[in-house]
């Protein structure tokens, strides 16, 4: 009968949920013991053919390989971050650590280093048939270093980013909300990448921010989008009707909904979506 056993001082709950994940519904026999605070899971397959070893191996391989990754790492990751991000609250060092583990975990990165990581671990365990994880990790943690400092310097970039473009929001939304109203409704089609509005009677409204020469170089940072929604704070409508086939668009539409909030209806169809007037460039 061939058995392997598995060993680690983490969260014992943890991994019980992983071997389960792996070995729920097989006829792999599991008994488990725990002395100072440190488990010990011995993994056998009873009296199967020598021939299904090396499958029964990779199994165990690939758990353990879990267990590194999602809890082993996971604590790791959150000493690094308390290290690097000290100027940071614990909920937003918190969020960069949800960040970098998500990196970690996911299939599309560090697949080289990941199928490296699970050739040593299968190799280990043929010649031992035990691998105690902390101790094995001690001995390759340096090889990992670079790669949780690469996520995590990706995660505080996104969180940044995030943080600045929320800080963009809340200012828009203070500009709207200080805005004395001076349309009672107004009607955005958003149609062939190009954006036009319409009164409650369906008049275009005459806008200069929309209306710029693409060539001028006072606009040649700034989106056509970007200067809808400019627009849309200086005419500070008190109802916003949004026309707009669904699935276009999806970001624009985000962050008018975003700024002007309960002031926004989004419309997939009616007949002022049908319209086919265009903007006019100037008077």
């Amino acid at each position: 009968m061939q058995v392997i056993k598995i060993g680690g001082n983490v969260n014992k709950d943890e991994v019980i949920n992983l071997i389960n994940r792996y070995f729920s519904n097989s006829k792999v026999s599991i008994q488990e013991e725990e002395y100072e605070g440190r488990y010990e899971f011995s993994l056998s397959l009873g009296n199967k053919k020598s021939l299904e070893d090396i499958a029964f191996y990779r199994a165990i391989a690939n758990l353990v390989q879990d267990i590194i990754l999602e809890i082993y790492i996971k604590s790791i990751i959150k000493d690094r971050v308390i290290k690097i991000c000290g100027d940071y609250s614990s909920e937003d060092r918190e969020e960069i650590v949800k960040a970098t583990h998500s990196t970690i975990m996911s299939e599309n990165y560090y697949v080289k280093e990941k199928n490296i990581l699970n050739e040593e671990i299968l190799n280990h365990l043929i010649e031992n048939n035990i691998i105690l994880i902390d101790g094995f990790m001690n001995f390759r943690l340096r090889r990992f270093m670079y790669i949780l400092d690469i996520s995590i310097e990706k995660a505080i970039g996104e969180f940044e980013i995030e943080r600045e473009y929320l800080e963009f929001l809340n200012m828009l939304q203070y500009f709207v909300d200080i805005q004395e109203p001076r349309y009672e409704l107004i009607n955005v089609i958003i149609k062939d990448n190009d954006y036009f509005l319409l009164d409650e009677g369906n008049n275009i409204i005459e806008n200069g921010l929309l209306e710029y020469a693409p060539d001028d170089k006072w606009y040649e940072d700034i989106s056509k989008a970007d200067l809808l929604v400019s627009s849309l704070i200086v005419l500070s409508p008190i109802k916003l009707i949004v026309h707009v086939e669904e699935g276009k668009e999806k970001e624009l539409v985000n962050v008018i909904c975003q700024v002007f909030r309960d002031k926004v209806q989004i419309c997939d169809g009616c007949e002022v979506c049908k319209l086919k007037t265009k903007l006019k460039k100037g008077k």
